[in-house]
């Protein structure tokens, strides 16, 4: 039986039972990844953000981006391979609701779109959530050919990606997240959430399971931050979740101006000196703060956050205790009063948002989740009021807060998720509700700032700043930080803060400066997107010379580019070269407008001696405008140095030899198990075989460079063992050229 048929009978066998199991045959778990901005993360059309939950050990590495800040951070250090700086366990939306005449929590209906579980994540695929579609959009205003982007939208962001998916609750869900590239505005992703109740329970649009009113619905976004992996894994050689996470070094926080919570580490092992996580090797740590290698000396400075910019007041229940035909909302039984005033209720007799505005612990099991957090039952959170104790002074001392949600600063220690609730809203067919919220970091918060949290022993306390000592086995380092060492270049504006993040992606939502203090439910339920914008990067090509150079180059489309909120007319460029994809970038040099070769083209050839034959580098440029406005590095290119090939074959060199495992470039966040075969012609096949003449590998080198990589692996993908291996290069016209090469691991 050939391929084909047994390939389309198992198709047949698995289309059967998926479609007997009752499950649209076109539901598929996808993802997709923001890669536009300085934040990277990456999106599930079952509503996960960055990952399926979890704090067990398993989730040691990733592939994938988690909510990582700065980008491009994978690297090697002392032999060691890490992910990056990714900072967070998991992420999603849950949903709560009762159908109209079927009260308690024993009738409750529940959806987890991700963020579920603890050790090891709950599976939602299936059960939960039924995906339904995932589409990412590029609205890049330079294409990949170089040219300007005709259809570019000015008044929309640069990557968009759309994600739909059913519920079992029956809600349906639409998310659409924004990125941008231009420095002020590349540390946040902006969500938009819309929730329509259709009915649809299966992901199967064509069949519609209930239509019954749904009441009490609670929507709750939840977030598990943890900055951040590398941080955590330099010191601790694990991301630590008990001691570490949750109730150790990580501290919550919740700032009211912007309705910001966000997460920070302000000790190591109770030594608050190792705020920050220091990198705990001495001489590591001061290259590290000189150079900027892997960030700075600080290896978990972030503040990941997210701020809500929106929540929808439509379709809010109304909670009337006077009069039980009005009331649609089994929170009337919880109600506090105060002088005989309800004073959780608005002027319309809907509760004050949020419904919760809750810090716990990293364990979200489902079943602790349905118990405790978004039911109609209790306001898990605490409340804001007059006369409380907990919480003796409001925000700003704006009575507005009065009956809110508040933060529970006591538990900041908890650290584990950080979870928002909206409700109760009663829904019937066809109603839609919407909320806007951004992800945000920053190099820290504000220093100094009074926000709540951070601490559990007063309501309000001054954030912590990164300009501070550090002492590692009793030696101090420094006694001021950021004065000694400043700011590592993947902080590319005067926004360094995830309060200054935070306070842009306001900026961003609305199309204007935000009044602060901030007040989501003023604000509109879809954004306005009309942000400054600098002239864009260039699409830009490199290439090898015969000589082992360099050439970078690009054309001159966008001294045309236009746009009605443009920051400033081109000035110049500036082009860098790094070790790694996160920096620190080196300037090479600056090219000014107009300044092109005679075929007009941008021309810049690097000569430079300390970038060697086989090694890779990182190469981007940038615009700058006449006001010093400079765009951001979207054309980062990883590029192999290579000369070309030689015209007959002679000796042929395996390097490096011996290979010793992990002896590739620290910081490189590369692939350390490469050999290089240097002296090849542009056309040759290479054997590569084992001491006892076996066959290893075979590789066919067809291009017009002087070497080729080869990743230790043999023919049939396994890795080879230490040992001595020989190897044969022959041309098509018989010429011959061996060696041998020792590998150690």
């Amino acid at each position: 039986m050939n391929q084909c048929k047994v390939n389309k009978k198992f198709i047949f066998l698995i289309s059967l039972l998926v479609i007997s199991a009752g499950v649209n045959i076109a539901q598929i778990r996808e993802y997709r990844i923001h890669e536009r901005g300085m934040l990277h993360e990456t999106v599930f059309n079952t509503g996960e953000i960055g990952r399926a939950w979890m704090t067990g050990d398993a989730g040691n590495k990733t592939s994938v981006p988690l909510f990582e800040w700065p980008s491009r951070s994978a690297t090697v250090v002392e032999g060691l391979e890490y992910s990056g700086q990714h900072n967070i366990i998991g992420a999603g939306v849950y949903l709560g609701a009762n159908l109209d005449g079927l009260p308690g929590k024993a009738n409750r209906l529940y959806a987890f779109c991700g963020g579920v579980g603890a050790g090891q994540p709950e599976v939602t695929f299936g059960r939960w959530v039924f995906p339904l579609n995932i589409e990412r959009k590029e609205n890049y205003p330079v294409l990949a050919d170089g040219s300007l982007n005709p259809n570019y939208l000015p008044d929309e962001a640069e990557e968009i990606i759309i994600a739909s998916f059913a519920t079992s609750v029956g809600i349906t869900i639409t998310r659409t997240s924004r990125v941008w590239s231009f420095p002020d505005y590349d540390d946040m992703i902006i969500y938009e959430y819309e929730l329509e109740y259709t009915g649809d329970t299966d992901g199967n649009p064509a069949t519609i399971e209930q239509t019954k009113m749904l009441k009490d619905v609670m929507v709750c976004f939840n977030y598990g931050f943890a900055p951040s992996m590398y941080g955590y894994q330099r010191t601790y050689n694990v991301w630590k979740y008990d001691a570490g996470i949750y109730r150790g070094d990580q501290r919550g926080h919740w700032d009211s101006d912007y309705w910001l919570s966000f997460n920070m580490d302000v000790q190591t092992n109770l030594d608050t000196n190792l705020a920050g996580k220091p990198e705990p090797n001495k001489d590591l740590f001061r290259q590290f703060s000189l150079s900027g290698e892997n960030g700075g000396g600080l290896a978990s400075p972030q503040a990941p956050g997210y701020c809500m910019l929106s929540y929808d007041l439509n379709h809010l229940a109304i909670v009337d205790p006077f009069d039980s035909t009005r009331n649609e909302s089994e929170a009337v039984q919880i109600l506090k009063s105060s002088g005989g005033v309800y004073y959780e209720l608005d002027e319309n007799s809907r509760i004050k948002q949020p419904w919760s505005n809750k810090i716990s612990t990293g364990n979200t099991n489902s079943t602790k989740m349905m118990n405790q957090f978004f039911n109609p039952d209790n306001r898990y959170s605490g409340v804001y009021s007059a006369t409380s104790t907990t919480w003796p002074e409001l925000p700003h001392n704006d009575e507005r807060w009065i009956g809110r949600g508040a933060y529970p600063y006591r538990q900041s220690a908890d650290a584990g998720q950080k979870n928002f609730v909206n409700g109760p809203y009663t829904l019937k067919i066809g109603d839609k509700i919407k909320f806007a919220l951004a992800e945000v970091c920053g190099y820290g918060a504000e220093p100094g700032k009074r926000v709540e949290g951070g601490q559990t022993s007063t309501q309000w306390a001054k954030t912590q700043s990164w300009d501070r000592k550090v002492v590692i086995g009793g030696e101090v380092m420094t006694e001021h930080y950021l004065t000694d060492y400043g700011y590592p270049d993947y902080i590319n504006s005067n926004v360094k803060t995830v309060t200054q993040v935070a306070h842009k992606a306001f900026t961003a939502y609305l199309g204007e400066e935000p009044t602060v203090p901030t007040w989501p439910e003023s604000n509109p339920t879809a954004g306005n997107y009309k942000i400054p914008v600098p002239v864009p990067a260039p699409a830009i090509r490199l290439a090898n010379t015969a000589l082992g150079e360099v050439i970078v180059e690009w054309n001159r489309a966008v001294e045309s580019f236009t746009h009605p909120r443009l920051t400033g007319q081109l000035s110049k460029f500036r082009i860098y070269q790094a070790k790694a994809g996160m920096g620190p970038w080196k300037l090479l040099t600056e090219v000014n407008k107009g300044d092109v070769n005679g075929e007009g083209m941008y021309y810049f050839l690097d000569q430079g001696a300390n970038f060697k034959i086989g090694e890779s580098r990182y190469y981007a440029v940038t615009s700058v405008d006449v006001n010093g406005n400079e765009s951001g590095k979207t054309n980062i290119t990883k590029f192999a140095k290579n000369v070309g090939s030689v015209e007959k074959l002679g000796k042929v060199y395996a390097v490096p030899n011996p290979f010793i495992s992990k002896s590739g470039f620290q910081g490189t966040g590369d692939v350390t198990d490469k050999i290089g075969f240097y002296g090849l012609p542009e056309k040759c096949t290479i054997r590569i075989f084992s001491y006892g003449g076996q066959l290893v590998d075979l590789i066919e080198h067809d291009t017009p460079l002087y070497s080729t990589e080869w990743f230790q692996m043999t023919k049939n993908g396994q890795e080879i063992a230490s040992g001595i291996y020989f190897y044969v290069v022959t041309t098509p016209n018989g010429e011959q050229s061996n060696g041998k090469f020792v590998v150690i691991k």
